[in-house]
């Protein structure tokens, strides 16, 4: 969807209001099934204009830890500046958006800020107990009664010189 931006570069200067439900596309139109809502405001700047805003929106996802499915709510914030003066082959060398036929690309820039908000480690509750290592039984649906530790064998060596330490 784009939004045209004309008006704000005539006499009537009035901001654009945007109140808008926009459906990201590809993986992160998935992630978000119902949509995202864009509540901004464009004004006009020097050579181009100024969205300010937020984004809001239930994003779906899988807990690193436990592996259960659950939903996150987002919000971002949309601090954006456009400018005729950005050419697009230049927009990723810039602080500043290109403003391409006078509209803004709601798109694109949803999506854009959508993925730089996607966290590196989604964790459904900071108190996730996660998956057993022996078992792989969900530790935050029952208590887990596995005393068999895992030993990674890159640490193999390490654990036989622990044991022989003790043994000492």
């Amino acid at each position: 969807m784009k939004i045209p931006v004309d008006r704000l570069f005539g006499s009537d200067v009035e901001a654009i209001e945007v109140d808008q439900v926009v459906q990201p596309a590809g993986d992160v139109g998935a992630r978000y099934p119902d949509g995202v809502r864009v509540l901004a405001t464009i004004g006009r700047i020097s050579h181009g204009v100024y969205m300010e805003g937020q984004l809001e929106g239930v994003e779906a996802e899988t807990c690193v830890r436990c592996l259960e499915a659950f939903k996150r709510p987002t919000r971002v914030a949309i601090e954006e500046a456009f400018s005729e003066d950005v050419a697009p082959k230049d927009a990723l060398f810039s602080a500043v958006s290109p403003l391409v036929g006078r509209s803004i690309d709601l798109d694109d820039l949803v999506v854009q800020l959508l993925e730089v908000d996607e966290p590196m480690a989604a964790v459904c509750d900071e108190r996730c107990k996660g998956i057993c290592a022996v078992c792989g039984g969900n530790r935050n649906l029952t208590g887990c009664d596995c005393k068999e530790p895992v030993i990674d064998e890159r640490l193999a060596g390490l654990s036989r010189l622990l044991q022989e330490r003790d043994n000492n």
